[in-house]
């Protein structure tokens, strides 16, 4: 036969061989990478797991005030060991706690569910008002999370390229802004007429004190000294004590409100003068008229 008929008859056979594969594609077909697996620890605080918290801990707040808040309230006095009073040489509680256990009080002499949710929104309104705005800001941030992105880039530094300097103005435009609002709330409490006396009035009810409606120092906490009852002492004289707010603002906080008033300026001059000093200036080159070029 010749050599060109061979070679034409032992193509097919060849062609229709499997190819062997060879050791190595072996084993790499035999060694099989696991499959990634989902980590679950270290999950991050995310603004819908935020607002889910918040969420269910005050439908569980006022569940519990609403339904059981006599049985609640004296729970949590005992934990505090908490027995409040007008008196101060009466009382147990702590200053800390003497304010709580003044707010949980009106739920033992309530007269049942009924009374109970009447109770609730009377004595820590604020604490709800609080609670209602730090949902919606979770919800918010959950809706719109480029947006709650960008205002934590805005206020934070970035933890990649921040240095000393950046956490330093961080910090000082915080305390600025939070000395700021705090200055604006305490004028605003204490400043304007009829609010300011109910605020003297809620201070000192805190405190332990009850000022009486014709004669303000029946209250034998009224006559101890202390810083709040020397000044807010002012708030709850009949008749003018409502009406001249400002008046008692300037008179009885003077000192206060001067050496809020210095912080305030102290952190504006820093907050405006350290990145004048501290903040890296990026130097760029300037292109020349002729830049060499290479053959």
């Amino acid at each position: 036969m010749a050599p060109s008929l061979r070679r034409a008859s032992l193509a097919p056979t060849a062609a229709s061989r499997p190819s062997l594969p060879s050791p190595e594609h072996n084993n790499d077909n035999n060694i099989r990478k696991p499959a990634p697996v989902a980590r679950q620890e270290g999950l991050p605080l995310t603004a819908r797991h935020l607002f889910k918290t918040l969420q269910w801990g005050l439908i569980v707040f006022c569940l519990v005030f609403s339904i059981v808040g006599g049985v609640a309230a004296e729970r949590v006095l005992d934990v505090l060991h908490c027995q409040p009073d007008a008196n101060p040489a009466l009382r147990s509680c702590s200053w800390l706690a003497n304010p709580i256990g003044l707010r949980l009080t009106p739920f033992l002499s309530a007269g049942g569910m009924v009374d109970y949710p009447f109770v609730l929104l009377s004595n820590f309104w604020g604490l709800l008002l609080a609670w209602g705005l730090a949902l919606y800001a979770a919800r918010w941030a959950d809706h719109n999370p480029a947006a709650a992105t960008a205002l934590l880039q805005r206020w934070l530094p970035r933890k990649g390229h921040a240095t000393s300097a950046d956490f330093l103005r961080w910090g000082v435009g915080c305390t600025f802004w939070l000395l700021l609002a705090g200055f604006i709330g305490f004028c605003l409490a204490l400043g304007l007429p009829i609010v300011g006396n109910q605020t003297a009035r809620a201070i000192l009810e805190s405190l332990g004190c009850s000022p009486g409606t014709f004669d303000p120092f029946s209250s034998p906490c009224m006559r101890a000294p202390g810083f709040w009852t020397s000044r807010l002492s002012l708030y709850v004289i009949p008749l003018a004590g409502p009406l001249l707010a400002p008046v008692w603002l300037v008179m009885g906080f003077w000192d206060v409100l001067l050496g809020w008033m210095v912080l305030i300026g102290t952190t504006f001059a820093l907050k405006s003068h350290l990145p004048l000093q501290v903040k890296p200036q990026a130097h760029h080159p300037h292109p020349s008229a002729e830049t060499p070029r290479r053959p």
